[in-house]
């Protein structure tokens, strides 16, 4: 047998891992909300958390800020304030923007400033109304294995439904997932927070956002706040970094079983 020269074998990680890494990225479903959720507007634009899942175990998993568009828009509902007070109801696909935040746990909804002031819009509040499902913007790699109609069909029907009945239906989990949500995304993305802002982070963003949370999701997402607060107080530890290194845990145990689930099903 020929030998292998070590330059050869130096190489064959990245060869292993570029394969996968062209694949479009997985389906990702997005959580029920149990109430609304407030964007939080800055001078870019308005911006909140929406946790997620993976639906497609073996692709690859998206990189923060990978776009993704929603199969199913009717399962959102858009309510924005106007500069003169009243309310209105939005069409999802012609003002929001989604994008991959932190692995598959977590998506970022946004949008950008210019559209809200065109609109006249001062607030925006997005509810998950229905399950919903993310597909990936597409791929600019030739190579790219692409999502087929069919991997796009089973993800957002049968596995999204198995999906809804694990993930978005579980009331102690998931729902203290959304909580911790609403605290991540009032907190700083850089540096730490100031001190009125950590003792009032739950007061003001968790408990007033809780409609809908079952007792014990709450109950877990509060002793989550404490030990955060608790283990944060000093050092370079953030409340928002470990607020959502807990989210995203509690979302990868959903994940798993949601997987087994799939696989057991196959």
């Amino acid at each position: 047998m020929r030998a292998i020269k070590p330059s050869t074998l130096a190489a064959l990680p990245f060869l292993i891992l570029a394969g996968p890494a062209i694949a479009d990225p997985q389906m990702l479903g997005v959580i029920q909300t149990a109430s609304a959720v407030p964007l939080q507007c800055t001078g870019a634009g308005c911006t909140a958390e929406l946790t997620s899942i993976c639906l497609h175990e073996k692709r690859p998993t998206p990189i923060s800020g990978y776009p993704y568009l929603p199969h199913n828009p009717d399962a959102l509902r858009v309510t924005a304030t106007r500069t003169d007070g009243t309310r209105v109801q939005l069409n999802p696909e012609s003002i929001l923007n989604f994008a991959a935040s932190r692995g598959f746990t977590t998506v970022r909804v946004s949008v950008p400033a210019a559209v809200m002031e065109n609109a006249g819009l001062v607030s925006l509040a997005v509810q998950v109304k229905k399950p919903l499902t993310l597909i990936p913007a597409g791929q600019t790699d030739a190579r790219a294995a692409p999502l087929t109609e069919g991997d796009i069909e089973l993800g957002a029907g049968p596995m999204r439904a198995t999906a809804q009945n694990i993930v978005d239906g579980d009331t102690d989990t998931m729902h203290a997932s959304q909580v911790l949500a609403r605290m991540i995304d009032v907190l700083p993305t850089r540096g730490r927070a100031d001190s009125d802002l950590r003792a009032g982070v739950w007061t003001t963003n968790a408990a007033s956002q809780s409609a809908g949370i079952s007792e014990l999701g709450k109950h877990r997402a509060r002793s989550t706040y404490n030990r955060c607060y608790r283990q944060t107080r000093i050092g370079d530890k953030t409340l928002r970094g470990c607020l959502a290194k807990a989210h995203d845990d509690f979302v990868r145990e959903l994940n798993v079983k949601y997987w087994d689930a799939v696989k057991a099903g196959s």
